[in-house]
């Protein structure tokens, strides 16, 4: 049970999301010019993968320190050892994220523009944690969510290798972030039943069931609008074409939530795969196009 519990600090969709977007960014950086240091981009993924689980920890030590969010079957006894490991597990974890941006210090890659982005990596990361102790602010957990995974860490991978400004990157990283905050709303949309029982307020419970559903669809639709539109302002449409052809997934995905909203049983399985195909295979496809040219 202490292991069990101290595995849920592992988010697969967060962490996957966070390594592939942090791989498109250094992606661009050999695109555009190659890789000025590959020591500092290994060590800026470590880094990031850090802070993430680190603040996974510190939010599942608050879960703990209420007993009625405890896992079935913990006791006193497990919660206090959990607690105990977790915060070992954080300290360890921060320190070395530190040690790592001390010694890029000592490298020479550090400047203006990158102290802002990790400044940025631990400012969002720390409204991410208190997210879980602030009603004001639990309302702005996705929006949060979505700069510590999707933008943060492209502009990271990025900044290490060059002090050279590139629209693409900002292009790039505005098309994806649809496709996230469809995940997260479907992962709500999921436990829906559970979190109004227990009066946890989320957007979902806020905006209600179908309106939940109804921008699922609009955002999943819109991923593929600004990759449309970024094609236009001048994005390499030879990279971008690729992402569409995850579309037809897209389009099932939003078939399959229709037939929720016309009151068949929800495939979760089936829509958690689809949604995900939605922002990782673009990620992806981009990211490798990048790398290849």
């Amino acid at each position: 049970m202490i292991f069990r519990t101290l595995l849920k600090i592992i988010k697969p969709f967060q962490l996957v999301s966070l390594v592939m977007s942090y791989l498109l960014g250094a992606g661009l950086v050999q695109y555009v010019r190659e890789m000025k240091s590959w020591p500092a981009f290994i060590q800026g993924g470590f880094f990031l993968i850090f802070i993430h689980l680190s603040l996974e920890c510190l939010r599942l030590l608050q879960r703990l320190a209420d007993p009625r969010k405890w896992p079935d079957g913990l006791s006193l006894k497990d919660a206090r050892l959990v607690r105990l490991l977790g915060a070992t597990i954080a300290a360890t974890l921060l320190t070395v994220a530190t040690t790592i941006f001390i010694n890029w210090m000592q490298m020479g890659v550090v400047w203006q523009g990158l102290v802002v982005i990790v400044s940025g990596v631990f400012a969002v990361g720390g409204l991410y944690y208190i997210t879980q102790v602030s009603e004001a602010l639990r309302r702005f957990e996705l929006l949060f969510e979505v700069v510590f995974f999707i933008v943060i860490p492209p502009a990271l991978a990025y900044f290490l290798q060059s002090s050279e400004l590139n629209r693409m990157l900002t292009m790039a990283v505005i098309a994806l972030v649809p496709g996230y905050l469809t995940n997260r709303i479907l992962a709500l949309l999921k436990r829906y039943g559970g979190d109004h029982k227990t009066g946890v307020e989320t957007i979902v419970i806020k905006m209600g069931w179908e309106n939940s559903m109804l921008l699922h669809n609009a955002l999943i639709l819109l991923t593929y609008l600004l990759f449309a539109l970024i094609a236009l302002l001048g994005f390499p449409w030879i990279l971008l074409w690729p992402v569409f052809l995850s579309l037809p997934i897209g389009l099932l995905q939003v078939w399959l939530m229709e037939r929720v909203k016309r009151g068949m049983k929800p495939l979760w399985g089936i829509m958690q795969f689809a949604t995900a195909c939605v922002l990782w295979i673009p990620m992806y496809l981009l990211g490798f196009a990048f790398w290849i040219r």
